[in-house]
């Protein structure tokens, strides 16, 4: 293992179970976020930052991929398959009866799939510059790019692992914990995929973190607004539906982030990542 890969794969871990513990000792629900201490919410929320950390930790050498630009098509994709997702299950759902639907004005549902993406986008820096600038490139030095995501997906499952196996209110009340983490890792890997291709295939990790962000504001600020109370193992970040319609969406949209050649600035930019973690070791 790359001597880089093996410090962020122990300081990763060295990094997030203090921050559970603290969480823990405050008492701390996640389902009662807001009424948690300062200290507790301070631990949960900088969670999604610690990736990012560990892997400054691991080096200082990091192309993050912030300063090249990406076809507009690319980033309208980026937003698209999230908003797929996320209206695949909650569709099904509520046509089959599964989950009830509360109607709402559209003028919501596209606040929230628009400027609603922006504060997601700030937590999605934090841990896509983990995953995707650092361990999705150095990984992809001596791996091809769906090996990598696999490796990534799962990376990103069990980061969540502490918080859903210790903090309360992490996983919906009668769901076992055994479950939640299988359907769980099954949606974290099915959509490492695309962030994994379009960083590697763009060079830049923009992409991702619309994806990223645009998949959290489709659940919380469009999709469970519009749905009844309930169905914790269906629906939701984690959800049986949710999971199972991530990864269709995934491999319906292949042709879309399975990106080879966008450009020759994208290639261009791919073989400039490769070419400096190399150089930087």
């Amino acid at each position: 293992m790359n001597r880089n890969i093996a410090t962020f794969a122990v300081a990763l871990p060295a990094l997030v179970l203090p921050t559970v513990a603290v969480a823990v000792a405050q008492g701390a629900n996640v389902e009662r976020l807001d009424q948690a201490s300062v200290s507790a919410q301070i631990a949960l929320y900088g969670q999604a930052f610690l990736p990012a950390l560990a892997a400054l930790i691991a080096t200082r050498r990091i192309d993050w991929g912030l300063r090249r630009r990406v076809a507009p098509r690319v980033l309208l994709w980026a937003w698209l398959i999230p908003v797929l997702c996320v209206g695949v299950a909650y569709g099904t759902a509520w046509t089959t009866g599964l989950a009830d639907f509360v109607p709402t004005s559209l003028l919501d549902v596209l606040l929230g799939l628009g400027p609603g993406v922006v504060p997601f986008l700030v937590l999605a820096v934090g841990e896509q510059l983990g995953w995707s600038s650092f361990l999705a490139v150095r990984l992809a030095r001596t791996r091809g790019p769906d090996a990598t995501a696999l490796i990534v997906g799962l990376a990103w499952a069990a980061f969540h692992y502490p918080l859903m196996l210790f903090v309360p209110g992490a996983v919906a009340p009668g769901v076992p914990v055994a479950y939640a983490l299988g359907v769980f890792t099954v949606e974290t890997v099915a959509l490492a995929f695309p962030l994994v291709w379009l960083r590697l295939r763009t060079g830049s990790v923009w992409p991702v973190l619309l994806c990223h962000a645009t998949f959290n504001a489709a659940l919380y600020f469009a999709a469970q607004p519009m749905t009844g109370p309930g169905e914790g193992a269906l629906l939701g970040e984690g959800g049986l539906l949710t999971s199972a319609a991530t990864a269709l969406v995934v491999l319906a949209t292949a042709p879309l982030w399975r990106i080879r050649n966008t450009s020759s600035r994208a290639e261009t930019s791919a073989r400039h990542i490769e070419k400096e973690t190399e150089n930087h070791g």
